[in-house]
């Protein structure tokens, strides 16, 4: 049995020692291979510069024309013709101006004077003024009276009649010609006739003085008019 199995160890180890002997040619014959083939190229892609842009020349500038040379005129005098005389006209006779006499004015007869209007009256009295503009002064003149409270609670009435002198809405010279026999009454008549609102004077009493009497009536609570 010892022979039997030490062959086939034997057979192993010559087929390894060849295995290992056919590695080793082919790898010292890819060395060699190696050695002889060209090293690798490196591919250089070329990239092409990009072209400068033209230039155009400018185009060439005509040439200026000379100017023209000024042209010199000799000019010759000429004789001037004498001036001829022309004969000066004897003075015209003035005619001496024969003096005008001025006419005499015609006097012109005197023109007789228009005769002048008669001037109105600056001062009217009572019984010369229109009855309707002697209502409204009355009117307004009652229309202001101011009842005392005194008077009305002592139950007194009666009527004042007073004088005044009215000329453009105003009035001056107040004062009581019949008194109404209470001096309160009295006072209260004037005082009326001094805060009335008058009318305005019609054109036949603008600027003259117009004088009114009046009764002033102060009236009781149990009287009526």
């Amino acid at each position: 049995m010892t022979k039997t199995l030490g062959l086939p160890r034997s057979l192993g180890l010559a087929a390894l020692l060849e295995g290992l002997i056919a590695l080793a040619f082919l790898w010292g014959l890819s060395r060699e291979v190696k050695k002889e083939l060209p090293p690798p190229v490196t591919q250089i892609q070329l990239t092409q510069a990009p072209e400068a842009p033209k230039t155009v020349p400018p185009p060439p500038v005509p040439p200026q024309p000379q100017p023209p040379k000024p042209v010199v005129r000799h000019t010759v005098p000429q004789p001037q013709p004498r001036p001829i005389p022309v004969p000066t006209p004897a003075p015209a006779p003035v005619a001496q101006a024969v003096p005008q006499v001025a006419a005499t004015p015609t006097p012109t007869p005197p023109q007789p004077a228009a005769p002048a209007a008669p001037a109105l009256p600056q001062h009217i009295r009572p019984a010369d003024i229109s009855v309707t503009f002697a209502d409204k002064v009355r009117s307004a003149v009652q229309g202001a009276v101011v009842f005392p409270m005194a008077a009305r609670a002592a139950h007194l009435s009666g009527e004042t009649k007073v004088s005044f002198d009215y000329k453009d809405g105003s009035v001056s010279g107040a004062h009581v010609i019949t008194t109404s026999g209470n001096t309160i009454l009295d006072k209260a008549a004037l005082a009326a006739v001094h805060s009335a609102h008058y009318p305005v004077a019609t054109a036949e009493y603008v600027g003259r003085i117009l004088t009114f009497e009046i009764w002033v009536r102060f009236l009781g609570l149990d009287e009526h008019e």
